[in-house]
């Protein structure tokens, strides 16, 4: 991406997002792997972000971005310098069906979850980024007013986020996308939202991971975003998003921090 398609980025996140709430997206961060490969040790693919629960901090992506990466081999990037958040303790979350069986690949247990360890982050690290918190029921109660509501995700879309293995570090560009609710996702436990894609990104791969917030359309001062769920999967061609709801990430975390609790 050069410099001026960057700052077309920007212009755009700030043209739709209220100044105050652009903090935001700092929440949201690439994921990198450790390949052990001579020449080209890492990767970059999919986005993860980072939230606030019963006084903890985890790490939220997709299953299907991580597949079934050890934590070791995963690094959440802080900073531009490439500081990296220590992972923890890791849970690969697996839903129930209505009939009690699991299914292992299906949407609703496309969620892995990880205790971030932030004992040796830096100030400045701490400083520079932004957790979402999501203790206070209130903050996922979106659903009722989606009609009026204007919708948001970030994330790092393959296209413009890559390894630079000579300077041994990741190119980062991050991407907001904005849009509306449509309706129930063919897919069980998800949401369709249609989106602006006015930087004309060709894919959305990369996107899957990215938090998806929610604002009234009419803005007031001092109104705070809703968190609504987790985008899996999206075509650029459509305009599509699909997201994991709210609901199921929050049973989740409950399910991870009672785990954790009990070890």
């Amino acid at each position: 991406m050069s410099p001026t398609d960057a700052e077309k980025v920007k212009a755009e996140a700030d043209a739709v997002m209220p100044p105050q709430l652009r903090r935001l997206r700092l929440c949201a961060k690439p994921v990198v792997f450790d390949t052990g490969i001579p020449g080209a040790h890492f990767s970059v693919a999919g986005t993860a972000f980072l939230a606030g629960f019963r006084q903890c901090v985890y790490v939220l992506t997709p299953r299907h971005v991580v597949h079934g990466s050890a934590r070791e081999s995963l690094a959440i990037l802080l900073n531009a310098a490439g500081e990296r958040l220590p992972l923890g303790m890791d849970w690969k979350i697996r839903v129930h069906d209505d009939d009690g069986s699991i299914d292992e690949n299906g949407d609703l247990s496309d969620l892995r979850i990880f205790r971030a360890d932030l004992t040796e982050v830096s100030s400045d690290a701490r400083s520079s980024n932004f957790v979402i918190h999501l203790t206070p029921p209130e903050a996922v109660d979106w659903f009722d007013s989606r009609d009026q509501s204007t919708f948001f995700l970030y994330g790092y879309p393959k296209h413009a986020n890559y390894p630079d293995w000579e300077q041994s570090k990741v190119i980062q560009n991050q991407y907001l996308l904005h849009g509306a609710y449509v309706g129930e996702s063919p897919f069980e436990g998800c949401f369709e939202l249609s989106v602006e894609n006015p930087l004309a990104l060709p894919d959305f791969d990369g996107l899957s991971g990215a938090p998806v917030l929610s604002l009234p359309k009419v803005y007031k001062s001092g109104i705070q975003p809703v968190f609504c769920g987790m985008a899996l999967r999206g075509s650029a061609p459509s305009k599509r998003v699909h997201f994991l709801g709210a609901n199921v990430i929050m049973a989740a975390l409950e399910e991870a921090h009672a785990s954790e609790l009990a070890s």
